[in-house]
């Protein structure tokens, strides 16, 4: 598939600091989504372990940064992680929502994430997953999920949702058929590009719109093969949005 000509340049993400990369994913998502008002946008990957919770929080916070009123949600009701990345408590969330258990406004925690241009405090909402529930593809698939969602974006510019892999978990498909687009993660050198197309593909085919793929702890690196990410070798980028590194989960 060829480069998409909106994808920035490779030797200037190659070696942006982490900051700058998610700067450059902030502006091309926003640009993506610019037609739409107060979107609600999962980030998924093939499998475990390639990045996807630190391109979920650390892009939450970079749009709150700019200024955004911004909702993150953990839907990984089977491995939650985002509780663990800024130390809060995940025994409400999710789960107590959709299960009558606890009101919305009862489970999302504030959380400041440091001082914007203007020298203001920023922050966003966190909604936790709660407690583990035995059903999780179930609970999720329920229509309560759409209702949590449509509430939660009344409330925030743009909701970011963790999601499990989309090659690992059915519950991820479902909620993609109801928000905005789907930005998928990739660990370069580690996720061969067979996985990466099948993930593609069945966000595709279960009509999620796929804004673009972010290539974690990419460095140029000579040479090809089956875990070769030069740009546009194995895979287009969404409109507008292209690449940025992580290290994290």
């Amino acid at each position: 598939m060829e480069r998409d000509p909106l994808a920035p340049d490779d030797a200037r993400l190659a070696y942006a600091s982490e900051g700058e990369a998610y700067r450059i994913l902030r502006s091309n998502l926003t640009v993506a989504l610019s037609d739409l008002e107060r979107p609600t946008v999962i980030v998924t990957s093939a499998d475990a372990g390639e990045g996807k919770t630190a391109t979920s929080v650390n892009l939450a916070r970079s749009l709150a940064l700019a200024g955004k009123r911004i909702v993150l949600v953990d839907l990984v009701l089977r491995h939650p992680d985002v509780h663990h990345w800024y130390g809060i408590d995940n025994s409400v969330g999710v789960t107590d929502v959709l299960l009558d258990r606890r009101p919305l406004e009862e489970c999302l925690q504030q959380v400041d994430v440091g001082l914007g241009p203007s020298q203001t405090q920023r922050s966003i909402y966190i909604l936790p997953t709660g407690l583990a529930v035995p059903n999780p593809a179930e609970l999720l698939g329920a229509g309560r999920t759409h209702q949590l969602l449509v509430a939660l974006a009344r409330e925030a510019d743009m909701v970011i949702i963790d999601t499990p892999p989309v090659l690992l978990a059915a519950e991820t498909l479902v909620i993609g058929r109801t928000v905005a687009g789907a930005l998928l993660v990739v660990e370069a050198r580690r996720t061969p590009i067979p996985a990466v197309q099948r993930a593609k593909d069945a966000l595709i085919r279960n009509q999620t719109r796929l804004l673009g793929v972010v290539i974690n702890k990419w460095r140029p690196q000579a040479g090809g093969g089956d875990y070769d990410y030069g740009y546009g070798s194995a895979y287009g980028y969404g409109p507008g949005v292209g690449p940025a590194q992580s290290n994290g989960r």
